[in-house]
């Protein structure tokens, strides 16, 4: 039985895999009483739902096993729970400089975390990556934070702590590094392609209730950027202002 403190929230996980515990060691925490809330699927389950999976996606078994399908799958169902908490997950890579958080969002693939790197050696000891691929954005006392979750990405990269979050920016390539501000109906659409969509109305109405918090809190940008040092300055110059 695994008992967890993510996002500041007692969280009792079974069944959820090796891979999962793994990542997660970071996040236990042995609360008393019982959990805002439980992740648990019964294992015999996991066999049939992992060869469904397959036979819908191009993965081999070699590529994406077992393993990585119950930790994404517990991933997906923690986003959901989290709608609940006044909080929501955006696949993206989190990075803290001097105590702020500042979101980079794109598609796989497209240099997010490549992005983040460059903060890492321009800033140097000012930053830290928060969350590589999944971090979770929670209001509280009408502030939002930026937590580090046990899903973070290939390379496993995460924090278990919490920053004030400053800006978002949906990034993609570009020769050129430009960036402009967002219309709310354009930060919806960018924020609903990169976020966990619930199929039911409840949790769906939850996710863009949160969307509106965040667009009404702080600002939400749109990027062009290459891999440059230039792009980093450019971006956090820009994020950081206000």
């Amino acid at each position: 039985m695994g008992k967890y403190k993510i996002a500041d929230m007692k969280i009792l996980m079974e069944n959820s895999g090796d891979k999962t515990e793994k990542r997660a060691e970071k996040y236990l925490y042995d609360y008393e009483g019982e959990p805002d809330f439980k992740l648990r699927i019964e294992e015999n389950e996991f066999p049939e739902m992992y060869e469904s999976y397959i036979e819908k996606f191009p993965y081999s078994v070699e590529e994406f096993n077992m393993q990585d399908f119950i930790h994404g799958f517990y991933g997906t169902c923690f986003a959901r729970e989290i709608l609940e908490h006044n909080g929501c997950v955006l696949h993206s890579s989190a990075v803290a400089v001097d105590g702020k958080a500042y979101l980079f969002s794109a598609h796989s693939g497209t240099g997010k975390s490549t992005h983040t790197s460059l903060w890492l050696e321009h800033f140097k000891d000012r930053a830290v990556i928060i969350n590589d691929d999944k971090p979770c954005i929670r209001e509280i006392n009408d502030e939002l934070y930026v937590y580090g979750t046990p899903w973070s990405g290939k390379n496993d990269i995460s924090v278990n702590d919490k920053f004030k979050l400053k800006a978002i920016t949906f990034i993609c390539r570009s020769d050129e590094n430009w960036i402009r501000e967002t219309s709310k109906p354009e930060a919806i659409s960018l924020f609903l392609t990169q976020s966990y969509k619930p199929r039911d109305k409840k949790h769906m109405d939850l996710l863009l209730n949160m969307i509106d918090k965040i667009f009404s809190k702080i600002k939400i940008y749109k990027m062009g950027c290459n891999i440059s040092e230039e792009a980093a300055k450019l971006s956090y110059e820009t994020m950081s202002r206000n």
